[in-house]
């Protein structure tokens, strides 16, 4: 890693990042059990975290463009290829392997079961799962890159027509009437894969959860210059412990509620104080390894859903205490594989991509 990239890279945020994918991991281990009482039973709450970060992102990279210079088509568009770039080629290596775990024990599997689940799989490998469209779901967990990215759809080319608009207008304005639709009529931010008759919960959830990342950054950005005093470091350092372990200590035992906003607002808190860098703890994130936790937390988030299910398959009649060991081995083996064909796929792919271009394009004159 060079001295640029490491400069570039939050730590504290690479290190939240891979402790809430390991409690995701941990939620979904609920899955090897039919009496839903496992550790951390409300840790589902920990995918907010990744929208707020980002809708900081998302941000961040917009405004990076004066409004003078942007083009709103053009960039929109440039915007999401970036975007779906950076979660290749992990995505789709996650999905394959989904594919193949998700039917191993299952019963009456046949060549046409096989082929049916493989075309009816391409929504899903084109991330429109929480557009509607309905196919096999190959890896459960990738619901949230779905919805991500189908609500930056709409949000981007908002954002660049009038960043100044965006801001302080429609971000305020669509994170309220989201999540006040949610917390109104369902009372939690659970079960992505919900119906509401226009939309699934998931996308309406990511789109007042980028909104409100998007909150964020303006926040951030009128704090982070500011001079504070040691003491007025220590008080945030205590928030941003306070609030992250707040949403860690609830989720241990605690299903969803009314009071998952409450968290959403606390991790809010938290992602102000995480990015501003005046944290006390700030520095002391900044390390390799930190950084290398926070780049295999994306793998780790993809390596593990369709496991607990599989398991349970395969080894019938285990508890959970005799399925949970293997589970998390699992995840660790898949994650590793993962993170190595992707690593291997983009030394090879300038290659690869090159002789494509001269084996069906001529050569330009």
């Amino acid at each position: 890693m060079t001295v640029k990239q490491t400069k570039a890279r939050n730590g504290a945020v690479d290190f939240w990042k891979f402790v809430f994918s390991i409690m995701v991991v941990q939620f979904h281990s609920s899955n090897l059990t039919k009496v839903k009482n496992t550790p951390f039973v409300g840790a589902a709450i920990a995918v907010e975290f990744f929208f707020l970060v980002s809708g900081y992102l998302m941000a961040a990279s917009i405004l990076r463009r004066r409004q003078e210079d942007v083009v709103v088509g053009r960039d929109s568009r440039n915007f999401m290829l970036h975007k779906i770039q950076g979660l290749c080629p992990e995505i789709f290596i996650a999905w394959g392997i989904g594919y193949v775990v998700q039917h191993i024990g299952k019963k009456n599997v046949t060549p046409s079961t096989l082929i049916k689940d493989l075309m009816t799989g391409v929504w899903d490998m084109f991330f429109l799962r929480e557009s509607g469209l309905e196919g096999f779901k190959a890896n459960p967990a990738a619901w949230y890159i779905s919805a991500m990215l189908l609500a930056m759809l709409v949000l981007v080319p908002l954002f660049y027509k009038n960043q100044d608009v965006f801001m302080n207008v429609w971000a305020p304005i669509l994170a309220i009437a989201a999540l006040g639709y949610l917390s109104k009529n369902v009372g939690d931010l659970r079960g992505p894969t919900d119906w509401l008759g226009l939309c699934y919960k998931g996308w309406l959830r990511a789109v007042g959860e980028l909104c409100m990342g998007v909150i964020c950054y303006g926040i951030c950005q009128k704090i982070k210059d500011m001079p504070y005093t040691k003491l007025a470091r220590c008080l945030l350092t205590l928030l941003e412990l306070g609030c992250y372990f707040g949403v860690i200590a609830w989720s241990y035992s605690h299903k969803g509620s009314q009071m998952d906003f409450v968290m959403l607002l606390l991790f809010a808190a938290g992602v102000v104080v995480t990015f501003s860098g005046h944290s006390l703890l700030s520095s002391f994130f900044n390390k390799p390894l930190v950084y290398f936790l926070g780049k295999v937390s994306f793998p780790i988030y993809l390596s593990h859903n369709y496991w607990s299910h599989a398991l349970t398959r395969i080894y019938q009649g285990q508890t959970y205490a005799q399925l949970y060991p293997k589970y998390v081995l699992a995840t660790i083996l898949t994650t590793v594989v993962i993170s190595l064909t992707a690593a291997g796929l983009r030394k090879i792919a300038p290659a690869f991509f090159a002789g494509c271009r001269t084996l069906f394009l001529e050569p330009e004159s």
